[in-house]
């Protein structure tokens, strides 16, 4: 049996595993009063556990739904890479050759889709700012605020 539904980043493992278990319980009584089967919590557990495990093999659920909760993930046999953080490191901006003007955009969303802007700026050699602009984009994918801050 197959469950479809929009898998979203955000969504927590304690969040997830409720609905599943709930979506299990549900299917497991339908199918004890329309065909006999006998319903069984051991069946619930194994059908939520194997559906997690689909998760994991599809790389949909990573560690950042489990939060707080990766050593439960590692008793599941979920193992995660845990990200090292780079560190910072400097930017600046470079001037484009004599007479010419350089054009920098960036958009960016909280989520996506989630709150988004965009901005843009173009300078001449000198450092000279021509022309500067920044909006707010409402909810916007952040594909999308990229392409609207050119």
């Amino acid at each position: 049996m197959v469950i479809f539904y929009p898998f979203h980043s955000d969504l927590d493992i304690r969040t997830l595993i409720p609905f599943l278990i709930l979506w299990f319980t549900w299917t497991r009584r339908n199918a004890a009063k329309y065909r006999g089967v006998p319903f069984s919590t051991d069946g619930i557990i194994l059908e939520v556990q194997c559906h997690l495990r689909t998760l994991y093999a599809a790389r949909t659920l990573t560690s950042t739904q489990w939060k707080g909760d990766l050593h439960q993930a590692a008793v599941m046999g979920f193992i995660f890479r845990q990200q090292v953080p780079q560190a910072p490191s400097i930017m600046r901006w470079h001037a484009p050759s004599p007479s010419w003007f350089k054009f920098n955009t960036d958009g960016s969303s909280l989520g996506n889709p989630g709150l988004a802007g965009a901005a843009g700026i173009i300078r001449d050699s000198a450092g000279y700012v021509h022309l500067a602009y920044q909006f707010a984009l409402g909810t916007r994918t952040s594909v999308l605020a990229e392409l609207t801050a050119v």
